[in-house]
C-alpha cells in the first residue's frame, strides 16, 4: 500500500477561504450578468436568441464536464484522509483524457445537432465548442483538485479569472466590431484561462500531482455517474433554452429573448454563488458525514428562505428591473415563479452534493436524470411558452429532490 498523501487540515474551509470563494462567486456572477446585459444592446432580437442559444449550449456542455470537477473534489478530498491505493491515478490527466474523448464526440456528432441550433457560422461554432470542451476539462480537473486539497485561494483565483476574462474578451470583440461570431468565439476561449493560472500559481501546479482515492477503473466509473448527473443538471440549469427551442415553434422562439434573459437573471443570485461553492459543499458534507442530515436541512432552509424573499421582490420590482437592465417587458408573476424555481434548482444542487459525499454515485445521477427528464417532458404541455417554462422548471427539480432526499433519509436510517 502507498503512503497516505499529505493534504489540508480536516477543517473544510476557514473564514479567509470562505471570503475568497465568496468574492470569486460575486466576480463570476457579475461577469456573467454583464455579458448577458450587453446582449440586448449589441445584437438584434434575432441575434440575441442565437447568441443565448450558443451560450446555453456551451455552458450545458461545460456543465457536463463539471461532473469531472465534482468527482475530482470528492476523490482528492477523500485521498487526503485515507490511504491511497497503489496505482491511484493523477486526477488532472484523467480529466483531460475525458475531455479529449468528449471533444471528439462533439465534433463527430456535429452534423446531427448543429443544423438545429446554429443558423450561421456553423463550422466555426462547432470548432469553438470542440476546443472549448477540451480546455474546460482541464479547468474542471484543476478546480476539483484545488477544492479537494482545500486550496481555496487559488481555486477562487481560477473561478474569478475564467469569468472575468470571458467578459473582457467579449467586450474586446464588440469594440473591434467582430459582432456575433467574435463574441461566441471569445466566450469559448476563456475556458483556457486555467493554463495561465497553473503557470503563475504554485498551488495550481501542485494540483497536477493530486491523486484519487481509488484506482483508475473505479475513478472512471464514479466520474461517469457524476457526469451523467452533471449532464442532467445542465439540461435544466444552463441548457434549458436549448430544450425550449427544440420544443417551441421557431417563430415563437425567435421572440423569446425576454423570457430567456429573465430565466438567467432570476437564477444568477442563487445559482452562481452556489456553483462556486459546490466544491466547498462536497468537501463540507464529506467532513461532516457523522452529523447526518442536520447540516443539509439547515443549508436548505437558508436557500429557500432567500428564494422566497427574492420571489416577493421579483413580483414587485422585477418588471421595472427587466425594463431598465434589458429593455424587455416580463410580467411580475413570471419573474416570481422563476425565482422560486431557481431556489428549487439550488436545493437539488445542494442535496446532490450531499448524496455524492455519501458515496451514492448512482443515486446522485438518478436524481438529476429524473429531474431533467421531467423538465423536458413538461415542456410538451400545451400552453403558452411562459406557462410551459414555469411548470417545467418546477416539476423537474421537485422530482429530483424526492430522489435525493430519499437517499439522504436512507443513509440516516442506516447510521442509527
Amino acid at each position: 500500500m502507498a503512503e497516505p498523501l499529505s493534504g489540508p487540515s480536516p477543517s473544510t474551509i476557514d473564514s479567509r477561504g470562505a471570503t475568497s470563494v465568496g468574492i470569486a462567486s460575486v466576480v463570476a456572477g457579475v461577469s456573467g450578468l454583464l455579458v448577458i446585459m450587453l446582449v440586448p444592446r449589441i445584437f438584434s432580437t434575432e441575434d440575441q436568441a442565437t447568441f443565448l442559444t450558443f451560450w446555453s449550449l456551451l455552458f450545458a456542455v461545460f456543465g457536463v464536464i463539471g461532473g469531472v470537477q465534482n468527482e475530482t473534489t470528492r476523490a482528492v478530498r477523500s485521498a487526503t484522509t485515507a490511504t491511497v491505493p497503489r496505482g491511484a491515478p493523477r486526477v488532472v490527466p484523467v480529466g483531460l483524457g475525458i475531455g479529449l474523448v468528449l471533444a471528439v464526440v462533439v465534433a463527430a456528432t456535429s452534423p446531427v445537432w448543429s443544423p438545429a441550433l446554429f443558423d450561421a457560422y456553423r463550422p466555426g461554432l462547432v470548432g469553438v465548442v470542440t476546443v472549448a470542451v477540451l480546455l474546460f476539462s482541464g479547468h474542471s480537473a484543476v478546480a476539483g483538485a484545488l477544492s479537494g486539497r482545500g486550496s481555496w485561494a487559488t481555486y477562487s483565483t481560477l473561478v474569478a479569472s475564467e469569468a472575468s476574462v470571458r467578459l473582457l474578451l467579449v467586450v474586446v470583440t464588440w469594440a473591434l466590431g467582430l459582432e456575433l461570431f467574435g463574441a461566441e468565439a471569445a466566450t469559448g476561449a476563456a475556458a483556457g484561462v486555467w493554463l495561465l493560472v497553473v503557470l503563475l500559481r504554485r498551488d495550481a501546479r501542485a494540483s497536477l500531482d493530486a491523486r484519487a482515492d481509488v484506482t483508475l477503473a473505479p475513478l472512471l466509473r464514479h466520474t461517469g455517474h457524476s457526469m451523467i448527473a452533471a449532464a442532467s443538471s445542465a439540461t435544466i440549469v444552463v441548457g434549458f433554452p436549448v430544450a425550449l427551442r427544440l420544443t417551441t415553434d421557431p417563430l415563437v422562439y425567435a421572440q423569446a429573448a425576454p423570457l430567456i434573459l429573465a430565466i438567467t437573471l432570476t437564477r444568477a443570485p442563487l445559482l452562481m454563488p452556489l456553483n462556486a461553492y459546490q466544491g466547498v459543499a462536497i468537501a463540507h458534507f464529506l467532513d461532516n458525514r457523522h452529523r447526518g442530515p442536520a447540516v443539509l436541512l439547515r443549508l436548505g432552509a437558508m436557500v429557500m428562505g432567500v428564494a422566497v424573499v427574492g420571489a416577493g421582490l421579483a413580483a414587485v420590482v422585477g418588471p421595472w428591473i427587466m425594463r431598465t437592465v434589458t429593455t424587455h417587458e416580463v410580467q411580475g408573476w413570471v419573474l416570481a415563479c422563476l425565482t422560486l424555481d431557481a431556489g428549487l434548482l439550488a436545493l437539488v444542487t445542494l442535496t446532490g452534493a450531499a448524496v455524492l459525499a455519501l458515496g451514492r454515485h448512482a443515486a446522485y445521477a438518478t436524481g438529476w436524470f429524473v429531474a431533467s427528464a421531467v423538465t423536458v417532458a413538461t415542456l410538451f404541455f400545451p400552453a403558452s411558452i411562459e406557462v410551459r417554462t414555469v411548470l417545467a422548471l418546477t416539476a423537474g427539480p421537485v422530482a429530483g429532490l424526492v430522489v435525493h432526499l430519499s437517499q439522504v433519509a436512507a443513509a440516516a436510517r442506516a447510521d442509527r
